[in-house]
C-alpha cells in the first residue's frame, strides 16, 4: 500500500543555506507551521537569532563527504526528512567570459550544481522509500536568460533546470516531487553585494527588488502534501522579468 500523506504540520524538513537570505526566511516561517526543521550551513556560518529555535547542523554543499554527514544527522535528530530545500549557492566575480579563470567556474559549478546534485543523490532515496518527499532547488533567471560577464553562474544555475528535470521524472511514481525556483533581483546578502541600479530595476516589471519571505512563501507551497501533481517544474520569481 502507498505511504499516507503527511499533514503539513507533520514535516520534517531540512533546508540548506539557513543561515541568511531565503534560506532563513523560509527557515522562521516553516518552525511554526512545520512538524520540524533543521538549518544547515557552512560551518564558519553567523547564524541569527531565530524567532523558534531549530536545529543547526554545519554542511559545505562543495564537499559531498560533509553532505553526507549533514543528511545522516539531519535523519537521525528528525527521525526521517520528508522535506529538503537547497537554498545554498554562490555568485562569483561580474567579469568578462574570457578573464573568468578555470578555477573560478570550476568552482561556481561545484557549489551551485555539483553541490545540488550531491545532496539530491544523499535524499532522494530516503525520501522513495518513504512514499513521500518534496525537495526544492534554487536556479536563477540567470539561468534561464543567460548573463553578460556572469558565465559560470549562468551556466551552473542552467545545470540546475536540467537536473531538477531529470530527477523529477526518474522519481515521478515515488511520491517524490522536485522542483525548483529561479528568482531575479532578491533583496538578500547575496545580491547586497551587487546592488541594483535604476536601469536594473527598470527592467523588472513591478519595478521593485523581491524579498526572501516571498520566496519562503512560495516554497511553503511547493512542498505542501496537496501540490502533489507538480514535479521537475522551475518557479519564477522575478516580478515578471523572465522572458520565459
Amino acid at each position: 500500500m502507498p505511504a499516507a500523506t503527511p499533514s503539513f504540520s507533520d514535516l520534517r524538513c531540512l533546508i540548506v543555506g539557513a543561515a541568511s537570505g531565503i534560506g532563513h526566511a523560509t527557515a522562521e516561517l516553516l518552525s511554526t507551521k512545520a512538524g520540524r526543521v533543521i538549518g544547515a550551513d557552512l560551518p564558519t556560518s553567523q547564524w541569527p537569532a531565530a524567532r523558534t529555535p531549530y536545529a543547526q547542523l554545519p554542511i559545505d554543499v562543495s564537499e559531498p563527504q560533509s553532505v553526507e554527514e549533514a543528511v545522516e544527522q539531519a535523519i537521525s535528530l528528525a527521525g526521517g526528512l520528508d522535506v529538503v530545500i537547497n537554498t545554498a549557492g554562490i555568485l562569483g566575480k561580474v567579469q568578462p567570459s574570457a578573464e573568468e579563470t578555470l578555477e573560478e567556474f570550476d568552482r561556481l559549478l561545484r557549489v551551485n550544481l555539483v553541490g545540488a546534485f550531491a545532496l539530491s543523490k544523499a535524499v532522494l532515496p530516503h525520501m522513495a522509500a518513504n512514499g513521500f518527499g518534496r525537495l526544492v532547488h534554487f536556479s536563477s533567471t540567470a539561468g534561464k536568460e543567460g548573463v553578460a560577464g556572469m558565465t559560470g553562474y549562468s551556466a551552473s544555475k542552467a545545470g540546475i533546470t536540467g537536473l531538477v528535470k531529470a530527477l523529477a521524472r526518474e522519481y515521478a511514481t515515488t511520491g517524490v516531487t522536485v522542483n525548483a525556483i529561479a528568482p531575479g533581483k532578491i533583496d538578500t546578502p547575496l545580491v547586497s553585494g551587487h546592488p541594483p541600479t535604476p536601469q536594473d530595476l527598470e527592467r523588472i516589471p513591478m519595478h521593485r527588488l523581491g524579498t526572501a519571505e516571498e520566496a519562503a512563501a512560495l516554497i511553503e507551497y511547493i512542498i505542501s502534501p496537496k501540490a502533489s501533481y507538480t514535479t521537475g517544474f522551475v518557479y519564477d520569481l522575478s516580478g515578471g522579468r523572465a522572458s520565459y
